[in-house]
């Protein structure tokens, strides 16, 4: 069985992979896949040397997955890149990845969760979904990524029905998605969920497109509103990083 899966880091000191989709159903302007199909967070030395070697069958993938658990201890498998749930195999993935004990984090817009998925998601003892709310403007959010808001809400009411751990995340876009726009996020899931988190993570400027990156007030006031009704998450890293190797594919 092949897969989407093109590309696989590993943080060292997190005991996580990181294992990229290629491919998106969304065209958002502001990806940070526009600046690179890697893992930003590797040297710009590592960055120049990647070069694509294709998609992975399923039997490949789980063997740098089995390797990485012999050699690191890895605990932990966060499934992004682009969009992981319009890989078909993802379910056949999350069940493999659930069977070695792992962790798993799905990362995805929630615009397409299958049957098939959302069981296994359902099934998963250590699973976590974090969906990426662009904007709750519906003329926005089809402007933007090309497709309708609606069915991102009606998959976040399906996983939360089945019981799934979900948490939210969404992009500080000074002009687009702003201060007052989150704030109305936060509220929208106050609503919705019961003790939801919101991760909020500044916008890293796309060259060619009109939004710049939000400034540190901007970020602190945006957090300070929305930690009225959510628990407040970011991704803005204090201290040393992750040391970071890449399992796939080898220079």
């Amino acid at each position: 069985m092949s897969t989407r899966i093109g590309h696989i880091t590993y943080y060292i000191d997190l005991r996580s992979a990181y294992v990229q989709f290629v491919g998106c159903n969304f065209t958002c302007p502001w990806c940070i896949r526009k600046l690179t199909p890697w893992d930003h967070h590797l040297s710009s030395g590592e960055l120049v040397r990647l070069r694509f070697k294709g998609l992975l069958s399923l039997n490949d993938f789980l063997e740098i997955i089995d390797d990485a658990i012999a050699q690191y201890g890895m605990e932990e498998v966060v499934l992004g890149g682009e969009e992981p749930t319009i890989d078909p195999s993802l379910p056949m993935i999350i069940r493999e990845l659930s069977n070695r004990k792992l962790r798993i984090r799905l990362l995805t817009n929630a615009y397409e969760i299958s049957n098939e998925l959302l069981n296994e998601l359902r099934l998963c003892r250590d699973c976590e979904v974090v969906i990426g709310i662009k904007t709750l403007n519906p003329n926005k959010h089809i402007k933007y990524t090309g497709k309708p808001l609606e069915p991102v809400l009606r998959n976040i009411g399906r996983l939360l029905e089945s019981g799934v751990r979900v948490i939210f995340e969404t992009v500080l876009i000074p002009g687009l998605n702003d201060i007052n726009d989150i704030e109305e996020i936060a509220k929208y899931l106050a609503g919705t969920v019961k003790g939801p988190t919101l991760i909020i993570d500044p916008l890293i400027p796309i060259p060619g497109t009109p939004w710049r990156r939000p400034t540190q007030e901007e970020l602190s006031e945006a957090i300070s509103r929305a930690g009225n009704y959510v628990r407040v998450m970011t991704h803005e890293r204090i201290g040393k990083p992750s040391r970071v190797v890449v399992l796939y594919p080898r220079p």
